[in-house]
C-alpha cells in the first residue's frame, strides 16, 4: 500500500532503444527527474525559500542530484557530471532549466505528455492505473516527497499548495501566461530583453512562469553588478542557441561609459588613458 500511495510512473522498452540510455548514469538521473518533479502546481520549500513550482517542475542543484547518483562501489557522481548529463537533456530538448545561487528549477518539456490520467479519474491526484503508450517512452503518473533527508528535499507547504485546482500541463501555461507582462527593470535593455523572449518561443521553449522571468532578470543583475552588459550577456545566449542565460566566464569589459563621461583634464582620465 505504500508503494501505492506514493505513486508509480511506467517504463516502455522503447526506451532502452535510445542510445543515450545505455549510459546507465543517464538513464538513472532521467527516471530520478520524472520521478521528482511535481504533478500539480504547490509551493515548496528549498535552500530555506519558497519556490512556486508548476506541473512538470522540481528544484534542486547539481551537488543534490549527485549525491543520489551512486555505482557499483556507492560513489557518488560528481556535480560536474551531473551537470554534463543535464546539459545533454537541455540539447536533445528533454529538459529546460532556470537557475540562481539557491537553486535550479528544472522544466521536464511536454509534461502533459508523460502523465496520464484516466477520463474518468480526477486530474488533481496521481493516477496508478497508466496505460502504456506508445507516444513516450516514459509516462509519468505520479510524485509525492520521497525519505530524503530534510535539507535536501523539497518541503511542501501544506498550507500553500493549490489542493483543489487541476494540474496545468506546459503547454497551457504557455499560452495563459506572457513573459512580457511581467516589468523590464530600467537597467535592462527592452528590445534586448524581448527578443530573449522571442527567441526562447521561436526555439518552441517558451518562457512559461513568473518565476522564471524572476530568475531570468536576477541572474542578469548580477552580471551588471559584476561589469558585464545584460544586452551582451543575452545576445551571447541567442546566437549560439542557448535554452538558458549563464554568467560570462571572461573577466567583464572596463566600464567605457565612465570613461567616457570624465572630463578631458579630469586626473582620473588622464591616468586611465596614459598609465
Amino acid at each position: 500500500m505504500e508503494n501505492k500511495r506514493l505513486g508509480h510512473f511506467s517504463l516502455f522498452r522503447s526506451l532502452l532503444q535510445t542510445d543515450w540510455a545505455k549510459d546507465t548514469a543517464k538513464l538513472a538521473l532521467w527516471v530520478r527527474l520524472l520521478g521528482e518533479a511535481s504533478y500539480r502546481e504547490r509551493t515548496v520549500e528549498f535552500a530555506s525559500k519558497e519556490w512556486e513550482l508548476s506541473s512538470g517542475q522540481l528544484v534542486t542543484t547539481a551537488a543534490i542530484l549527485a549525491r543520489k547518483l551512486r555505482d557499483q562501489d556507492n560513489k557518488e557522481k560528481s556535480p560536474q557530471a551531473v551537470t554534463r548529463m543535464l546539459n545533454f537533456f537541455i540539447r536533445e530538448g528533454m529538459i529546460t532549466t532556470e537557475g540562481n545561487r539557491s537553486g535550479t528549477v528544472i522544466t521536464i518539456t511536454n509534461y502533459a505528455d508523460y502523465q496520464s490520467v484516466l477520463p474518468d479519474e480526477p486530474s488533481d491526484r496521481p493516477s496508478d492505473k497508466a496505460k502504456a503508450s506508445g507516444g513516450a517512452a516514459l509516462r509519468l503518473v505520479a510524485d509525492e516527497p520521497s525519505d530524503e533527508p530534510p535539507d535536501e528535499q523539497n518541503k511542501t507547504l501544506p498550507n500553500k499548495t493549490k489542493n483543489n485546482k487541476p494540474p496545468k500541463s506546459p503547454r497551457g501555461e504557455s499560452k495563459s501566461f506572457d513573459p512580457l507582462s511581467i516589468p523590464v527593470p530600467e537597467w535592462l535593455d527592452k528590445p534586448a530583453w524581448h527578443s530573449w523572449v522571442k527567441n526562447r518561443a521561436d526555439m518552441k521553449k517558451p518562457i512559461k512562469t513568473e518565476l522564471a522571468v524572476n530568475a531570468a532578470f536576477r541572474l542578469l543583475k548580477e552580471c551588471l553588478d559584476i561589469g558585464h552588459n545584460p544586452a551582451d550577456v543575452i545576445n551571447t545566449s541567442i546566437a549560439n542557441g542557448y535554452q538558458g542565460l549563464f554568467k560570462p566566464k571572461y573577466p567583464p569589459k572596463r566600464n567605457l561609459l565612465q570613461a567616457t563621461s570624465q572630463h578631458w583634464n579630469d586626473r582620473e582620465a588622464w591616468e586611465n588613458e596614459f598609465l
